[in-house]
């Protein structure tokens, strides 16, 4: 497992999101903002940091096509791909509506040192 610092947790407001492409491997790294479809070894993040003050890290891209959903509507704990409409739990990274039908990676993500913190290389229902 592998961990990533995004940035300062304050940088990211209540209902806000941060999208990110992230270098994997060994020694994570943001390299820049989320692509659909991003250079080999990456990955495309997004954290939500929700209004009642929850934290998530979700893949950005949609399971049905290269779609950011980071640029659709954040609502509550969901984030709808604006190309498609189907609305993705932030907890679980399932959507609740078709067209899509497969799951994105869910992160664990934690503020330590008012620092958002990504795990990356493992699936996790709990958050911050």
């Amino acid at each position: 497992m592998s961990v990533l610092v995004v940035g300062p947790a304050d940088s990211i407001g209540p209902g806000e999101v941060k999208s990110v492409q992230v270098k994997l491997g060994a020694a994570p790294a943001v390299i820049g903002e989320a692509e659909e479809t991003g250079p080999p070894g990456t990955a495309a993040i997004v954290v939500a940091h929700t209004e009642d003050g929850g934290w998530y890290a979700i893949g950005d891209v949609c399971s049905h096509g290269p779609v950011l959903l980071s640029e659709g509507e954040f609502d509550g704990c969901t984030l709808e791909c604006w190309g498609h409409g189907s609305r993705f739990d932030l907890a679980t990274g399932v959507p609740e509506n078709l067209p899509a039908n497969v799951a994105v990676p869910t992160y664990p993500v934690s503020i330590e040192s008012g620092q958002v913190v990504i795990q990356l290389g493992e699936e996790s229902d709990d958050h911050a």
